[in-house]
């Protein structure tokens, strides 16, 4: 577990407890919060819950807050930022979904040789999925269920 020890609430050395306090037997878990206030010392937090849609965790000079000391601070993301990850992420579902169907239409690829009769809703059935790009949810297809049924994807006939 790592430490730091506290001057009032200027954070000092930071080190593992066994490393700041080589001669003390403790606990498996560590130093509880009654012996780290008691020797002035305090928890070190080692992730800060965040928003990765709105905000980032950034390096931060140690502070105390609450009682825990910290390295990293929340920071909220700016439009142009929030902007970049829907786009990264609509990126790469669109490069996902394109992979998918690709990966349909290569399945059924045999059916569109010359010496093939292609049925009308297979043919169908190829061309909804050439024209899912076009697709009100695209790239955020939703995938049909276990059983096949309910999704944006055009279903095999």
């Amino acid at each position: 577990m790592k430490i730091a020890r506290l001057d009032g609430s200027t954070v000092g050395e930071i080190a593992d407890h066994k490393t700041l306090f080589p001669n003390v037997s403790f606990p498996s878990t560590g130093p509880d919060a009654d012996w780290l206030a008691a020797n002035s010392c305090a928890e070190v937090v080692k992730f800060l819950a965040f928003d990765s849609a709105t905000q980032r965790s950034d390096p931060a000079d140690p502070y105390l807050d609450g009682g825990k000391v910290y390295t990293r601070r929340v920071v909220d993301l700016s439009a142009d930022e929030q902007a970049a990850i829907v786009t990264a992420a609509n990126d790469a579902a669109a490069k996902r979904n394109r992979a998918e169907r690709d990966r349909r239409l290569a399945e059924t690829d045999y059916l569109a040789l010359s010496d093939v009769t292609m049925s009308a809703e297979m043919a169908t059935y190829r061309q909804a999925l050439r024209n899912i790009t076009t697709h009100d949810n695209w790239p955020n297809l939703v995938y049909p269920d276990m059983d096949g049924s309910g999704g944006d994807w055009p279903t095999k006939p």
